[in-house]
């Protein structure tokens, strides 16, 4: 029961606020969170720090040029996460190469679950007996080229949705991204700018009320009235990262996170590859305060300045399957405090 009181809470920051909503001081001014929500048992695994040499399936949702960079010419992935809250977070996508556009393409679908959540009412406090199933899911269409030595472009299209019981909202996203080699140093260095787009609203019948006006005699007409909510924006992200590779199988990661609507973060990770049929590795993320507590108080600003997420820590084994092979992955980030840690489990087919 608990689980889903914290599940109604989880679904409200998701819809007002986006989970931690610029600078410091446009908390709660973004919505469709979902979007910050991560998946890929790698990009997990590495706190996000890895936008400079993502590759593959894995950059559909961290960099999207990094599909350019595929050493498949088909990947296709499924993954499950246990998020907070006991909210389920299905992922599945793939990245082709298609040699007639000279470049690759990627389709891929994000959707949380949040369990039935019994409906109540301001008379019925502890439920009606009946539940709801809210509904959010991000589709993404890719595309990724190499567009000169060693650099490689890629954008995806976003169709955002989030649907409460009979009211909805729906929205269009860009993501732009640009990874660059070098030739004599082993260091990539990556851009990434997520989420941009148009506001989105919440309508539907839900909004819709009735009033009877104040003083009007029996049988009186009833005024019907549906109410606007406010529009919200989508949470953009611009990612510079750096990739460092000392040694052969083994990165060191780094990267730094603006966020338009909550605090930045620095990211830093390390993973190392043993003869490109395992890997290991974790990470972590630190929040950067830019702004000046000033009349703040010291509980707000501990909420705003403070991150529920610590280390995150993965592995994974690639299985040889005849022509094909088998990716299997699996990653932790740890939760610091109310919930449990994230557990994410992934398949990979490659061909």
């Amino acid at each position: 029961m608990i689980n889903k009181y914290y599940r109604v809470f989880i679904l409200n920051l998701l819809v007002l606020s986006g989970l931690s909503a610029g600078t410091i001081r446009s908390q709660g001014t973004a919505g469709a969170a979902q979007l910050l929500i991560p998946v890929g048992a790698e990009n997990i695994a590495m706190g996000g720090a890895n936008a400079a040499g993502v590759s593959g399936v894995g950059a559909l949702y961290l960099n999207p040029a990094g599909t350019a960079n595929s050493p498949h010419g088909f990947q296709g992935t499924v993954s499950d996460m246990n998020y907070l809250a006991d909210i389920g977070v299905s992922y599945a996508g793939f990245v082709t190469k298609i040699e007639g556009i000279g470049g690759s393409v990627g389709l891929s679908v994000k959707s949380l679950d949040f369990g039935d959540i019994p409906v109540t009412t301001a008379d019925e406090t502890e439920g009606t007996g009946e539940f709801y199933s809210p509904g959010f899911y991000t589709m993404t269409a890719n595309y990724g080229r190499v567009i000169a030595d060693n650099v490689r472009f890629g954008f995806n299209l976003k169709f955002i949705s989030e649907k409460i019981m009979n009211t909805d909202a729906n929205g269009l996203g860009l993501d732009l991204g640009v990874q660059y080699t070098f030739n004599q140093l082993p260091i990539t260095v990556g851009i990434a700018l997520r989420n941009l787009g148009q506001r989105m609203e919440y309508t539907g019948s839900d909004l819709e009320q009735t009033n009877t006006p104040e003083g009007s005699e029996s049988g009186s007409i009833v005024e019907r009235f549906r109410i606007k909510s406010e529009s919200f924006e989508l949470p953009a992200q611009l990612d510079m990262a750096l990739n460092y590779e000392p040694i052969s199988g083994f990165e060191l990661m780094g990267s730094f996170t603006n966020n338009s609507f909550s605090a930045n973060t620095i990211n830093f990770a390390g993973k190392y590859e043993i003869m490109g049929m395992a890997w290991v590795g974790g990470g972590m993320s630190m929040i950067s305060v830019i702004d000046e507590q000033g009349d703040t108080s010291d509980d707000d600003w501990t909420n705003w300045t403070e991150s529920i997420f610590g280390a995150t820590f993965g592995a994974g084994v690639s299985v040889p399957l005849g022509e094909v092979s088998l990716d299997v992955g699996y990653s932790i980030r740890t939760v610091a405090s109310y919930f449990q840690n994230n557990n994410v489990l992934e398949l990979t087919l490659n061909f």
